[in-house]
């Protein structure tokens, strides 16, 4: 029997003549999932939460990709499962909703898990030991008391949602007083990286390493290459991503994401990535979770194998 799975979003583009006009790479693999899922039985939608009706618990409306086209889905569509795609700074705003909807129809991924695991302080709190040292600031008065705590010439001021890189400031320590700051955010002593991936980056590349999970298997890792004069490895912030194979994983990081795994376990089925930065003596450290890794970067840099693979254990969520 055919599946029918909406990955959902936050917002509204029924008005656009297709979704994505201006994200052509993840417009792209979300068509590649549509017709990979097609094959295997399943039918992707697309739709807003916005769009869901509470009282018939179905969405009135979709987007799907049939043909080589963007189609408007004008009738009813109630799904087996919702691939959620909405931002992070949403997830405690959407929390009860969600809940609710899960009652009768499973979401992928669990909300409890991205409510817990989005917040910047959360992954902190949680994996701090693996971090660069960091601190809470919630207002100037907060930032003038532990600025001097930090031992880095640099220093981060980070947002404790967002994701791209936007919102970051990477400045000297003794400026980021001077800098235009959105309280509260999380106050972190910054990395310096020269050297990128330990026996697999070029010399003098600021790199970063991701591993993407699903299921808590790893699937594929990439390094995001800085672009020149840039400290950050952000794609959307003009960073280079190329394919890491996995066998390049140092064992000093398999270390670390064992134990992440291991704690992040306790949701059978979950889609995340985990970024390392390595210092000048090649040690890792975690830089962030991000639990909607983008589709983008797996249509770039992934293989036909990758893609499988990745496709395979979604498939797993329906189980």
């Amino acid at each position: 029997m055919k599946k029918i799975a909406v990955v959902i979003y936050k917002g509204d583009d029924w008005n656009k003549k297709i979704p994505l006009e201006n994200s052509i790479p993840t417009r792209e693999s979300f068509e590649d999932l549509y017709e990979r899922g097609r094959k295997r039985g399943v039918e992707f939608h697309r739709a807003s939460l916005g769009w869901f009706d509470m009282s018939k618990f179905h969405f009135k409306k979709t987007w799907t990709f049939r043909d080589g086209k963007w189609i408007k889905v004008k009738k009813p569509i109630k799904p087996d499962l919702i691939f959620d795609k909405v931002i992070g700074k949403y997830d405690y705003s959407l929390l009860d909703l969600k809940l609710e909807i899960q009652q009768r129809i499973t979401i992928f991924n669990d909300p409890l898990f991205k409510t817990l695991l989005n917040s910047k302080l959360n992954q902190y709190l949680i994996f701090g030991e693996f971090m660069p040292r960091s601190f809470v600031i919630k207002s100037k008065a907060d930032l003038l008391k532990n600025i001097g705590k930090i031992r880095s010439q640099k220093a981060v001021a980070k947002p404790f949602f967002g994701s791209g890189g936007f919102g970051i400031i990477i400045t000297e320590r003794t400026r980021l007083k001077n800098s235009k700051l959105a309280y509260p955010f999380l106050l972190q002593e910054f990395v310096k990286s020269e050297k990128g991936i330990p026996g697999f980056s070029k010399e003098r590349e600021v790199a970063d390493l991701r591993i993407v999970f699903m299921n808590h298997k790893p699937i594929y890792a990439l390094s995001r290459i800085a672009r020149k004069g840039s400290l950050f490895t952000n794609f959307h912030q003009g960073a280079t991503p190329i394919l890491v194979p996995l066998k390049f994983i140092p064992q000093s990081v398999r270390r670390i994401t064992e134990k992440v795994v291991r704690k992040l376990s306790i949701f059978p089925h979950a889609h995340y990535s985990i970024d390392f930065i390595f210092d000048n003596f090649g040690k890792p450290k975690l830089i962030e979770i991000n639990t909607t890794p983008g589709f983008d970067l797996l249509q770039i840099v992934g293989t036909e194998a990758i893609k499988e693979k990745n496709f395979n254990e979604f498939m797993e969520v329906f189980n």
